[in-house]
């Protein structure tokens, strides 16, 4: 009886864990551009293209823009973090070198990003020095690494120009479901802020690919998204853009997730209960007379113990079904052990019933 206690907390001792670490893996963040209110933007073109194995795309970004003025100037400002490749710019088709933001443009006023936003300035609060709080609307700002903002000056002439950027993202991993969905983001929430919206076509090759993907853009206006897929807007269709894929997984993993950790659990419980009262009776029939029948005694700690580990595990063994796209994020799974003061008693009740009914009926055959 000791020995088969100490299995038990050592087992359920090793299946304590909990999965403490994000269920999103972060990829490359980025958005349309920051527009200075000198300029109008008459059409935004996004052109995305993804690798073969779905872990990087490539972004390539022209802004069709008009200014009136005249001299050198910041007509745009880009937003790009944890991205995998240089950050390069054209304007017309020339190369153009970023450049760091000087602290003074941040925290004195007369500087070119007095026209992007309401306020552009460093935040109150201690230990943010290396970052920039912008606002577009009262009440309400936004706080931006300083290394994440790309900057440029450019010497412009009145009229209009294109700005062009390339760079290449990293894939978002969201772990949160039974098989992981891997997806690419950009931002279009910026748009909302600059001074005219003319038009916004997206490009989405997957040629390279051949996933079967979904967008939340809706249907493209032409093209296919397993090859190459056109949008077409006149105004913002969403805030950010999500291109998403989920692998396939076997029939058998389709089929263990439909069933999930419970539906398991409750097969495993109902066999290995039937298992032991077959034995309580096979007992009983040998032993019709002793009072207390040890099978029930040790059962009731046994059975409910291994239906809790039953529990435990169902959630690796989905997971090895499905493989090597299995999200494994459960969190905590040991919580259930909790139920074991509970569940022991009850099921001891119940098979201590079913013992004394066994016990009855055999002793009323043998007095027949």
């Amino acid at each position: 009886m000791r020995k088969i206690l100490t299995i038990l907390i050592l087992l359920i001792g090793q299946l304590c864990f909990a999965n403490m670490a994000s269920p999103i893996l972060r990829g490359t963040f980025s958005s349309s551009a920051f527009s200075s209110r000198d300029i109008d933007i008459i059409k935004e073109k996004i052109h995305f293209s993804i690798d073969k194995d779905f872990n990087t795309g490539n972004y390539v970004i022209e802004y069709f823009i008009k200014t009136d003025l005249e001299g050198k100037q910041t007509p745009l400002l880009f937003y790009a973090r944890d991205y995998t490749s240089d950050f390069k710019l054209w304007v017309d088709d020339q190369e153009v070198k970023l450049l760091e933001i000087p602290h003074e443009y941040i925290s004195t006023i007369n500087t070119p990003f007095e026209r992007f936003a309401n306020s552009f300035k460093k935040p109150f609060r201690e230990g943010e020095s290396e970052t920039v709080e912008i606002s577009w609307e009262k009440n309400s700002a936004f706080v931006y690494e300083l290394n994440d903002l790309k900057y440029f000056e450019a010497d412009l002439t009145a009229g209009e120009h294109i700005i062009r950027i390339e760079y290449a993202a990293n894939v978002w991993t969201d772990i949160t479901g039974w098989v992981k969905e891997y997806s690419f983001r950009y931002s279009l929430s910026p748009a909302q802020y600059w001074r005219s919206f003319g038009s916004l076509e997206i490009v989405l090759d997957a040629t390279a690919s051949n996933y079967l993907l979904e967008t939340n853009l809706g249907q493209p206006t032409h093209g296919k998204l397993d090859s190459i897929a056109f949008w077409n807007f006149n105004k913002l269709p969403v805030d950010f853009i999500k291109i998403t894929y989920k692998p396939q997984v076997s029939s058998l993993a389709k089929a263990m997730i439909a069933i999930g950790p419970i539906g398991l659990t409750l097969i495993i419980a109902i066999l290995i209960t039937l298992f032991h009262l077959i034995q309580i009776k096979r007992y009983r029939k040998n032993n019709p007379s002793k009072k207390h029948s040890w099978v029930v005694i040790v059962g009731s700690i046994v059975i409910p113990s291994l239906i809790i580990i039953s529990y435990m595990l169902s959630f690796g063994i989905i997971d090895r079904a499905i493989g090597k796209e299995a999200g494994n994020y459960h969190g905590y799974t040991f919580l259930i052990i909790m139920l074991s003061p509970i569940l022991w008693p009850i099921y001891w009740l119940i098979m201590l019933r079913a013992d004394n009914a066994i016990k009855r009926k055999m002793n009323k055959a043998q007095k027949l």
